[in-house]
């Protein structure tokens, strides 16, 4: 996967809970709570899953924040922060502590840093707070600075004492204001909030505990007074033991702050910024593309073209060193002198030339990523804020046809929706028709994985050769691997993938790949052969093989059976497609195969398996249809999704047969 272009840090340290992480370097640096991301859930052993109870935690934290909001939406806020340590990460967390922001529209002042250790405080001199710049990432320029906190006296009970003042120097759109305030930490024992602003805002409260008190008077004298206090303390940072760890939004506390009720209006700002550089005259090296892609035929064909063509042209690199090159393309010449650009540049570009090959082009705005996290912006109701990270096209050709393109991908696939960026809300950047949309789920029937085994048991060594067909978008990933990888390298992966094990050279008989050339996605057919000396395992009925060793693709069972009784996280099953897998044991019965028939259907994924014997020979049918990619944590405890555990586990989990 590329890069996200709308570039975000994990590595955010500071102490309100305003999320700053949205379009890239002009919003999301400051004001997190006093902790790390908790690395250490990952290495403790397996239990129940649920959140973190007080003693697991490493920190507990008072905040009091002070904001004042301008008229043009820029504001000044002042923050003070008391963290007890309760845990020897919460000692790591301080020496240093860091709180990394941009300079171009931010500033950060420490006013006061402390360290309180049994009754006695121990003032951080000035030389021990560092503010510098730091280098730009990889992925692009841009003007991050680091101040890093060294405080004294850091022990199990001290208590840290933090107060900064930040300033937003620019705002991305004139005149707009929007912030999600999420109470998310380690342990947050008190928290309360004060705005005064100079224009009006709207609240929007979202409080499944029932902790928050939430107060304001109405607009007048040029000023809106709230006040945002935590009654109860709280806890909604780590989950302890579960495969998929993301907290749908619509369990956690926030608060969503707008000066701007609608999103046709947020949308509607962003549009003519957007439509600014896409109607400018194309450059030479654009309009070389438009030419050839004018003779293709088809719609996919010709939008694949584009992509592909400037993919080989743009190298992805963001340029954030301004607020406008933060959150806005830019100009078509500049792209395609300088040869590069990020996802609002690469947007830009395929939407100028579609447009001028006669095609209808809107740039949306999503949040892109393969977790249940990343699905949701805002289905629970939110606000217009800066939520998204990443820059696509919503393309519709004359008969109405939709195409939903994304051009930094270093490959292409107008056939398909790419599956980081499939069924979620989006943004749709146009004057008419802006707002909140859509982007449709992948469709299960256009993305196939047909897996056709031929297995030849003799002396307890098992000889297989088999053809593989993956078609529409579950074509993606071994594209993608491909265009990095050597044919030999290739080859080990998928010998890796079919058999669960790491086969030897003796063992790996053929396998034959198609042309992985091309950065267009294609149906893609391999052939292959292995033997495996060890995958017979012997009982008191004789020899016997398990059904799941000859079955590819089963990470959906584990992440579908995989949940605690308290489970407090949605389940992440896979993108939706249908696995197809037909396994023929030759020349032999399996006595009563019949009775490892097996079907279940849900909402969310369905199972047939079929087991016959004609012809001499034993041949066994899975099908599997992923419906939907998440199984939300409120249907876990519903009679569906316990059926269906139920089933998969009895019927799939152990399921052998033996051959004799």
């Amino acid at each position: 996967m590329q890069k996200l272009p709308f570039k975000h840090k994990l590595r955010v340290y500071s102490l309100t809970i305003l999320n700053k992480c949205a379009l890239p370097a002009s919003i999301r640096h400051v004001k997190i709570l006093f902790y790390l991301w908790p690395f250490f859930i990952f290495s403790m052993p397996i239990a129940e899953a649920k959140w973190s109870k007080y003693e697991q935690l490493e920190l507990e934290s008072d905040i009091q924040e002070d904001m004042f909001v301008n008229a043009d939406g820029t504001y000044t806020s002042i923050v003070e922060s008391r963290s007890k340590i309760l845990k020897e990460h919460g000692r790591e967390i301080f020496a240093p502590y860091r709180i990394d922001y941009n300079n171009q529209n931010m500033q950060i002042t420490i006013l006061e840093a402390k360290t309180i250790c049994q009754g006695k405080e121990y003032k951080v001199v000035k030389n021990m707070i560092q503010d510098k710049a730091v280098s730009s990432l990889k992925s692009g320029f841009d003007t991050e600075r680091q101040i890093a906190i060294a405080f004294p006296k850091i022990e199990l009970g001290s208590e840290i004492y933090l107060k900064y003042k930040i300033f937003r120097k620019k705002a991305p759109i004139k005149n707009f204001f929007g912030e999600v305030l999420y109470y998310t930490g380690s342990y947050i024992k008190s928290y309360n909030t004060r705005i005064q602003s100079k224009i009006p805002l709207k609240v929007k409260v979202n409080d499944p505990k029932n902790v928050l008190k939430v107060s304001h008077e109405p607009y007048k004298q040029d000023t809106h007074n709230i006040v945002i206090t935590l009654e109860k303390p709280i806890q909604e940072w780590s989950v302890t033991n579960e495969r998929s760890y993301f907290v749908n939004k619509k369990y956690r506390t926030w608060v969503s702050l707008s000066n701007v009720s609608s999103w046709k209006e947020f949308a509607q700002a962003f549009a003519t910024e957007y439509y600014k550089v896409i109607n400018q005259p194309l450059p030479k090296s654009f309009v070389a593309i438009a030419e050839v892609a004018a003779t293709k035929e088809g719609d996919e064909a010709t939008i694949n073209y584009v992509t592909s063509e400037l993919n080989k042209q743009i190298q992805y690199m963001g340029d954030w060193r301004t607020v406008k090159g933060g959150h806005f393309p830019r100009d078509l010449e500049k792209t395609a002198h300088f040869q590069m650009g990020d996802c609002k540049d690469f947007s830009a570009a395929t939407a100028s030339i579609l447009q001028k090959l006669g095609y209808q082009v809107q740039p949306l705005l999503v949040h892109r990523g393969s977790t249940a996290n990343t699905k949701i912006i805002a289905d629970c109701a939110l606000l217009p804020h800066l939520g998204f990270n990443h820059a696509m096209l919503k393309v519709t050709n004359n008969e109405k046809n939709v195409y939903w393109i994304d051009p930094t991908n270093k490959v292409s696939m107008a056939q398909g929706i790419f599956p980081d960026v499939a069924d979620r809300d989006a943004l749709l950047l146009d004057h008419k028709e802006g707002g909140l949309i859509q982007v449709p789920p992948i469709n299960p029937t256009t993305s196939k994985i047909l897996c056709y085994n031929r297995l030849a048991i003799q002396d307890n060594v098992v000889n297989q050769q088999g053809t593989m067909v993956f078609k529409g978008a579950s074509s993606l990933d071994l594209t993608q691997i491909a265009l990095n990888s050597s044919n030999e390298a290739l080859k080990d992966f998928i010998f890796y993938k079919i058999s669960n094990v790491y086969l030897t050279d003796e063992e790996k008989k053929f396998m034959d790949l198609p042309d992985f050339t091309s950065s267009i996605v294609q149906d893609i057919t391999i052939r292959y052969a292995f033997q495996q000396k060890n995958k017979i395992f012997q009982t008191n009925l004789g020899s016997a093989l398990i059904l799941d060793s000859i079955c590819y693709f089963k990470n959906w069972f584990e992440n579908t059976v995989s949940t605690a009784p308290d489970q407090v996280s949605d389940v992440f099953i896979g993108d939706p497609c249908i696995i197809e897998n037909h396994s023929i044991i030759e020349k032999t019965h399996i006595k009563n195969c019949e009775k490892l028939n097996f079907k279940i259907d849900s909402p969310w994924l369905s199972v047939h398996r079929s087991c016959t014997y004609k012809n001499g020979n034993t041949e066994i049918i899975d099908i599997v249809t992923i419906l939907k990619s998440i199984i939300p944590n409120e249907a876990l405890q519903s009679t569906a999704y316990k059926n269906l555990k139920h089933a998969l586990e009895g019927n799939l989990q152990k399921a052998s047969i033996v051959i004799g």
